[in-house]
């Protein structure tokens, strides 16, 4: 886990699997001696049931955390508004909008935004330097931006766009 893993599920998924058995086999150590000691027979059903809630618990987390990546979710550490004011406050950009975030795994954040700019802006700088941004402050290496002009959202109930 601290190999820069801690967000990979099946790594998660591996480690509560090996701490449940060490569970069982600490709460069959225990009720065994309470058992051989005190005559507690009821010690074993107790700690099994106790294992089993503690393993039944963390499976819920895990399939939980599985669902919201299948069902390409957006990271819970990443704030969608912050990340759009962030874009906006870049020099010649004038609105971010469909703004989407998702994971296409625990550990692979995606974005896609459409950037409108103005029109004198030098559009591969300002694309080079959004990207920058996002990855440094949101750790998203993956985005996919689209740079329109000021004037594109003029033009866009134009008969000869539709």
């Amino acid at each position: 886990m601290r190999g820069g893993s801690q967000d990979n599920l099946n790594i998660k998924s591996a480690l509560l699997h090996v701490l449940g058995d060490l569970l069982g086999s600490i709460g069959a150590i225990v009720a065994g001696i309470l058992i051989f000691a005190f005559g507690w027979n009821i010690a074993d059903p107790i700690a099994s049931v106790i294992v089993a809630i503690l393993i039944l618990v963390s499976a819920i987390r895990i399939t939980k955390d599985s669902l919201h990546v299948l069902m390409e979710g957006k990271p819970y550490d990443i704030n969608a508004e912050d990340v759009k004011q962030t874009l906006e406050k870049l020099y010649g950009v004038v609105e971010v909008h469909d703004l989407h975030i998702w994971s296409i795994t625990a550990e692979f954040p995606t974005l896609t935004c459409h950037l409108v700019v103005e029109n004198n802006i030098d559009r591969d700088y300002l694309l080079l330097e959004a990207n920058h941004t996002i990855k440094n402050n949101y750790q998203i290496a993956h985005c996919t931006i689209q740079i329109e002009g000021s004037d594109t959202k003029q033009h866009q109930n134009c008969d000869f766009c539709h």
